[in-house]
C-alpha cells in the first residue's frame, strides 16, 4: 500500500518533470554554479560553506543534495524535478508506514473488517497530504527542496525512534544512531530542521516515557546535541549579510499582531486551497483582523487540545503542525513572512490529526463511512488543483504572471516578470515592471540593479549610472555592479572613471573575465585618445 500511494503521488506530479527552473534556482544553478561543481564538495562536507556568501550557505545538507543531482544531471532541470518528485513520493510512503505503526501501538486485537477500515482511513489521510496543492511549491520549485528533505529526515527519525529498543544494546545503538543522524541531516537542510530533535522528544514523552530512561536519554541527548552543535557553528561562521530583513509591520512587537493573522490565513488555504501565490506580501493586508484571528486560533487550539487529550497520535500530529511552523513564524525576520512551502511538514501533522479523528468514528457502524466519505471525495478536486498549480511553476513567466493576478502589489513578482521579459529581449516592458516593483519597494537592491541593467541595455546611460550608484551605496562589494557601472561610464565617454570601476570589480572578483576585458579596452581607448 505504501508503494502504491507513492506511485499515485509520483504520477500526479509527473507534469512538473517538464518544468524549467524558476526563481532562485536560476541563481543557484547558473549564476553561482557552486552546486554544479564537485570540486566544492569538501567545502560542503567540512561545513566551510557556512562562512561563504552564497544563496544556500547556511544549508549544506540541501547543497549536498543538489550537488549530487548536478553530478549526474548537470544543469538540466529534468533530473532535479525527478528527484523532488521521488522525494515527495518517499515522504508519502514513510508517512503511511509511520501511521500504520503508530496505530499498532494504540489499537490491538482488531477484526478483519476494522483493519480494512483503518487501512482506508490511513490511505485517505496520506493522500490528502500527497495531493494537496499547497505542496506544489516545494516540489516544483527546485530551490525549495529543503522542505522535502526536512520532512524526509523527520519521518525517518520518528520511524527510527519507533524501532528503538532500550533493552537491546545493539538495536538501540543502531536505531539511535540513525535517529541522531537524521536530526543532524535535517537541521543542515533548513532551520526548520530543529523540529526533528524536538519531535523525537515529543514522541518519547507520548509513547515511550515509561521505558528505561538512560538509553532514551542518550539517544535524545545525541539528537539534541548534534542539532545544537550545528546551529552554534552556523551562527559562528555566518558571513555578514548585505540584506537588511525587517520584521513584518516594522518591529518585533508587531509580530504578535500580524502572525496570528498569517496562521489563520494559511489555515484557510489548507481548508479551501485556492488563490495560492508565490508571494503573499504585503502580509499586513491579508487574513482577518487580529481580533478575529485570535478568536479563530483559540477555537482551533481548544479542538487540538481535546484531540491531543483523546489520542496520542493526535497529540503527535498537533506537535508536528505547530513545531513545524515555529521556526517560520517571523520570530526571526524571514525573507518570506509566509509561504506555501512552510506548510509542507505541518501538512503531515494535519494528516495525522485527521487520521486520529477518523479512528474515533470506528465505534459507530456508519459513522466511519460518513466521516471518511467527504475526504475521499475531496481527493479528486485536490488532484485537479494540484495539476493546475503545477502549470504555474512550469516557467518564470507563468509563475510571476499568476502571482501578479493574485497579488498585484508583489514587488517580487514585478521584478521576476521584468527579468523574464528582459531575457526575452522585451526591454521596454521589463523596465515598466522594474519601475513598478520599485514603486512598491523602493529599497529593493536587486530590482534597482535589474533596472540599471535594462536601462544600460536600452542605451539610457545617464539613468543607468544613477541606478548603479544606488546599488553600490547599499552593497559596495557587488563586483558586477562596479563592472556594469564602468560600462555605463564608457558610454558617456568617462573612460578614467570607468577604469576605476573595472579595477574595483577585479579587486572584489579577481576571476572576472568581463572586468579584465573591459579594463583592457578602456586602457586601449584612453591610450588612443592621448596619442591623438
Amino acid at each position: 500500500m505504501a508503494l502504491l500511494l507513492a506511485a499515485v503521488t509520483f504520477l500526479a506530479y509527473w507534469p512538473s518533470l517538464k518544468s524549467g527552473f524558476v526563481y532562485d534556482a536560476h541563481i543557484e544553478i547558473f549564476e553561482e554554479g557552486f552546486v554544479t561543481s564537485l570540486a566544492n564538495l569538501p567545502a560542503v562536507l567540512s561545513l566551510k560553506v557556512l562562512g561563504m556568501n552564497l544563496m544556500l550557505e547556511d544549508r549544506p545538507g540541501q547543497m549536498l543534495y543538489l550537488m549530487l543531482i548536478a553530478a549526474v544531471c548537470g544543469k538540466e532541470p529534468f533530473g532535479y524535478h525527478l528527484c523532488s518528485n521521488l522525494l515527495h513520493a518517499a515522504n508519502v510512503a514513510l508517512l503511511y508506514v509511520l501511521l500504520c505503526r503508530l496505530i499498532a501501538t494504540e489499537i490491538t486485537g482488531l477484526g478483519r473488517n476494522v483493519v480494512l477500515k483503518i487501512q482506508l482511513a490511513i490511505a485517505t489521510a496520506v493522500l490528502i497530504f500527497a495531493l494537496h496543492p499547497i505542496t506544489v511549491e516545494p516540489i516544483a520549485g527546485v530551490s525549495y527542496s529543503s522542505d522535502l528533505l526536512v520532512t524526509f529526515f523527520t519521518l525517518l527519525a520518528l520511524l527510527a525512534a519507533m524501532a528503538f529498543r532500550p533493552e537491546n544494546f545493539r538495536v538501540a545503538t543502531l536505531t539511535g544512531s540513525v535517529g541522531a543522524l537524521c536530526a543532524f541531516a535535517s537541521v543542515t537542510c533548513k532551520e526548520s530542521g530543529i523540529t526533528t530533535a524536538l519531535l523525537l522528544i515529543v514522541y518519547w514523552f507520548l509513547f515511550r516515557r515509561r521505558e528505561t530512561k538512560l538509553p532514551w536519554l542518550m539517544f535524545l541527548g545525541a539528537a539534541t546535541a548534534v542539532t545544537a552543535a550545528f546551529l552554534a557553528v552556523r551562527f559562528f561562521l555566518a558571513p555578514a549579510s548585505q540584506d537588511h530583513i525587517g520584521y513584518p509591520g516594522g518591529s518585533f512587537s508587531q509580530i504578535f499582531l500580524i502572525q496570528p493573522r498569517l496562521w489563520v490565513f494559511m489555515m484557510g488555504k489548507l481548508l479551501w486551497p485556492v488563490q495560492f501565490s508565490a508571494d503573499y506580501i504585503p502580509v499586513d493586508t491579508i487574513g482577518p483582523s487580529t481580533f478575529y484571528a485570535l478568536a479563530i486560533l483559540a477555537v482551533v487550539l481548544l479542538l487540538q487540545g481535546w484531540l491531543a487529550f483523546k489520542s496520542r497520535m493526535g497529540a503527535l500530529g498537533v506537535a508536528i503542525y505547530w513545531l513545524g511552523l515555529a521556526t517560520v513564524s517571523n520570530l526571526v525576520p524571514l525573507y518570506r513572512p509566509v509561504a506555501d512551502r512552510f506548510y509542507y511538514l505541518p501538512l503531515a501533522g494535519v494528516a495525522m490529526q485527521l487520521l486520529a479523528l477518523l479512528l474515533m468514528t470506528l465505534r459507530w457502524p456508519r459513522g466511519f463511512y460518513l466521516a471518511t466519505a467527504p475526504f475521499l471525495v475531496a481527493i479528486l478536486p485536490l488532484t485537479f488543483l494540484t495539476l493546475t498549480r503545477e502549470d504555474v511553476f512550469a516557467s518564470d513567466f507563468a509563475l510571476w504572471t499568476d502571482t501578479l493576478q493574485v497579488n498585484p502589489l508583489s514587488s517580487v513578482a514585478h521584478n521576476g516578470l521584468g527579468l523574464t521579459l528582459f531575457e526575452k529581449g522585451q526591454i521596454d516592458d521589463a523596465i515598466v515592471h522594474f519601475r513598478r516593483a520599485l514603486e512598491i519597494n523602493p529599497k529593493d537592491v536587486r530590482t534597482t540593479y535589474n533596472l540599471a541593467l535594462a536601462l544600460l541595455q536600452k542605451g539610457q546611460a545617464d539613468e543607468a549610472i544613477v541606478q548603479f550608484q544606488k546599488v553600490l551605496v547599499s552593497n559596495p562589494n557587488l563586483a558586477e555592479a562596479h563592472n556594469n557601472l564602468g560600462i555605463a561610464l564608457i558610454q558617456k565617454g568617462q573612460v578614467e572613471k570607468a577604469m576605476a570601476q573595472f579595477q574595483k570589480a577585479m579587486q572584489l572578483n579577481p576571476g572576472s573575465i568581463s572586468a579584465q576585458n573591459n579594463l583592457a579596452r578602456a586602457k586601449a581607448t584612453l591610450e588612443q585618445g592621448e596619442a591623438k
